[in-house]
């Protein structure tokens, strides 16, 4: 009788602190990813209409600013809040019949995301909620966003509403983003801080956006979720001036979505995207003449050691002739590779911490196969990619 034997392995990492449960990069119902411009690098279903769950706030959070732009309210108007705000479920605690700033009530729906506050911000605006959904859905159609239908200011499903569900599809949201940073910059202001204080500094709120301050660049744009809905992100980060927008819908796992949001905003940056994008921010237009010559000599020593102007150069920070890690299979010893190597622009090269993850069912076989995905993270910059055994 011909017994069946299992293939035993292990793994020797190289630059690795611990092992890390695995991410699904698939788990998703929705993804796009784009430059500022309207210039679309990647999407899956992105017509796909999808329940938007707290996402639904970017809207509550442009009628405000309309208001605020027209000169009708100022970031310091008070806001009293209702009993019927105060009972809406998650976020920060608001007290029925205190009063509020405006500037208060959006940190906690753009940070927080803060289900009263945007409830609130919702029966200030616009008189009443029903109006105010009606002015959310106008406003959509303005843009000409057409699949975005709202049915509340927070999101929340119908079994707290009693009206319809929010739902939009990843393409209108990549167009939404576009038009928040573009027209409506003070969100960002609001959106990149990881823990901010209301009230006169007695309550804190802290981001539901964990990529903040873990993958460089991002600085927004909103989280959401509900059962319906899964875990939803707008992202938006900027490097070098450069600007994109990641959409992920209807993850099952939040550390899913956020693993997917930063391995595509990364790679959008390590494969050169960036640099196509035209749409660049904070730029500098002094035209003193002793400055400029201060900045042509140093950037003639700065190309000399192949250095940009702001002292930083291109460093290769994966590396597919290295090794990463081995697999033993039996007696025999494979070595992993990454499949392409990773590119950033940076002063000095990060001290990167590797883990990895084994497709099912390796084998003997495999080699000259991709046989799974790493992770390599300086606690700031993520970067992801493929594994071929050798």
């Amino acid at each position: 009788m011909k017994m069946n034997k299992k293939i035993l392995f292990s793994m020797l990492f190289f630059g690795v602190s611990s092992m890390a449960f695995s991410e699904d990069y698939f788990d998703y119902k929705a993804l796009l990813v784009g430059d500022i411009n309207g210039n679309i690098i990647k999407e899956d279903n992105s017509s796909a209409v999808r329940p938007l769950a707290s996402v639904t706030k970017i809207m509550t959070v442009i009628l405000t600013m309309d208001k605020i732009k027209s000169g009708q309210i100022s970031y310091d108007t008070k806001v009293t809040v209702s009993a019927k705000a105060a009972k809406v479920p998650y976020g920060v605690t608001l007290v029925a019949g205190k009063q509020y700033t405006v500037r208060d009530l959006l940190k906690a729906t753009i940070i927080k995301s803060s289900n009263n506050a945007a409830y609130a911000l919702g029966e200030f605006v616009g008189g009443s909620i029903p109006n105010f959904v009606s002015m959310m859905n106008q406003k959509a159609q303005q843009f000409g966003l057409y699949s975005l239908r709202y049915c509340s200011p927070n999101g929340l499903p119908p079994s707290y509403t009693g009206s319809c569900m929010d739902q939009g599809n990843a393409r209108d949201l990549y167009k939404l983003a576009q038009i928040v940073v573009k027209d409506y910059s003070d969100y960002l202001n609001f959106s990149r801080n990881k823990v901010d204080y209301i009230d006169n500094g007695n309550t804190k709120v802290s981001s539901t956006n964990t990529l903040l301050g873990n993958v460089i660049g991002v600085d927004g744009l909103k989280t959401g979720y509900h059962d319906a809905a899964g875990s939803n992100i707008v992202l938006t980060a900027i490097r070098d001036g450069n600007r994109m927008i990641t959409v992920i819908l209807g993850s099952a796992h939040a550390k899913d979505r956020n693993a997917i949001g930063a391995r595509e905003i990364n790679e959008y940056y390590a494969n050169g995207y960036g640099r196509n994008n035209n749409y660049a921010q904070n730029t500098n237009n002094n035209n003193n003449t002793s400055s400029n010559k201060g900045n042509k000599i140093s950037q003639f020593f700065n190309s000399l050691v192949g250095r940009n102007s702001d002292g930083t150069r291109k460093i290769k920070v994966v590396n597919k002739n290295d090794i990463v890690a081995i697999v033993k299979i039996g007696n025999d010893k494979f070595n992993l590779y990454p499949t392409k190597d990773v590119e950033i622009e940076a002063k000095e090269k990060p001290r990167l911490k590797y883990s990895v993850t084994l497709n099912p069912g390796i084998s003997r076989q495999s080699r000259g196969q991709v046989v799974g995905t790493y992770t390599a993270t300086d606690g700031i910059q993520t970067f992801t990619g493929e594994l071929i055994m050798k």
